[in-house]
């Protein structure tokens, strides 16, 4: 409770900081006014928050659909693409270079399924995590590179296993100028595959503590 206490009150603070200095509004029409006048200052504002999202507790889905939101279908894609490859090329190379005996042994007390789990699936365990969306993502992707999981497997995962995630998260965007039956199908569309990752992630999670049980 007290970890989501301090993660909202950031966010306050933050957007109440933006509106001070005339930087964020509610208005869509003025933020893609103001986007289509500063385009490429636009991208490169886009960019940065992925990559320092981790430090201001932004989840990637919400970047996602603000792509959709601000810009053209293709470009909102292809800059959380690559927002998302820089994002998770920092949590790898953190992992390699910081990842000590105390962060591992604390991730896994606090998902102590998941080193067995990485050991058993690799990869596999990795695109499961990113599809599901009640999985501890970045847990995942901290413990698959301390684990030694090769750079190109993990970035590969991550660009494929994210693809028609994005795809979808920015029609949500899109669709929030659009017309209200296209926010219901990408709704229906999104509720579907989480029911569907979720309930593969929760068999998954019981087989692993039933094997666990037996050792």
């Amino acid at each position: 409770m007290k970890k989501k206490i301090t993660i909202v009150s950031i966010w306050i603070l933050f957007i109440y900081i933006l509106k001070q200095n005339h930087l964020f509004s509610l208005d869509m029409d003025t933020l893609k006014q103001f986007i289509s006048g500063n385009t490429k200052y636009a991208m490169l504002l886009f960019v940065a928050l992925w990559v320092v999202r981790l430090l201001i507790f932004i989840p990637g889905v919400t970047l996602m659909i603000l792509g959709g939101i601000c810009f053209d279908p293709i470009v909102g894609f292809l800059l959380s693409m690559v927002g998302m490859i820089l994002s998770e090329t920092v949590v790898y190379i953190f992992s390699r270079i910081f990842s000590n005996e105390k962060i591992i042994q604390y991730l896994e007390r606090k998902h102590p399924e998941l080193k067995t789990s990485l050991e058993s699936y690799n990869y596999k365990l990795l695109a499961l995590g990113i599809i599901c969306p009640i999985a501890p993502t970045d847990a995942i992707c901290f413990l698959s590179a301390a684990a030694g999981l090769k750079y190109s497997t993990y970035i590969l995962t991550i660009i494929i296993s994210n693809i028609p995630l994005m795809m979808l998260y920015s029609f949500i965007g899109i669709s929030f100028s659009e017309s209200l039956m296209g926010i219901i199908l990408v709704v229906i569309s999104f509720v579907l595959i989480a029911f569907i990752s979720i309930k593969i992630w929760n068999n998954f999670k019981q087989k692993q503590k039933t094997e666990l049980q037996h050792c």
